[in-house]
């Protein structure tokens, strides 16, 4: 079963056009890691500045063992770190993967 990890990342608002420039090179380091499955980045819409990052993983292991401890993720880091306001917030979820069915 695949793990999704989400992140909460805040940044200065007024330097969202930039960030999001940044993250485009930043997420071809995600996307080329090992259990790689799909990732995006979502901007909040009541809270300018903050975004969601989202990854799916083949699983835990390929996010905190594998890409975390890789020479990408210090690249990841030293692109994005210089935007972040705090420390993103980090969880990882399974299961319950329940398609929406829209009308």
């Amino acid at each position: 079963m695949s793990v999704l990890e989400v992140a909460r990342v805040t940044i200065d608002p007024t330097r969202s056009q930039e960030f999001e420039e940044v993250f485009r090179e930043a997420i071809a380091l995600v996307q080329a890691a090992q259990g790689h499955r799909g990732s995006r980045l979502a901007r909040d819409v009541e809270n300018p500045g903050t975004y969601l990052f989202l990854v799916r993983w083949d699983d835990l292991a390929d996010h905190v063992d594998r890409f975390a401890g890789s020479e990408a993720f210090g690249r990841f880091e030293s692109l994005i770190g210089p935007f972040l306001l705090a420390a993103p917030e980090v969880t990882h979820v399974e299961g319950a993967d329940i398609e929406e069915v829209v009308r």
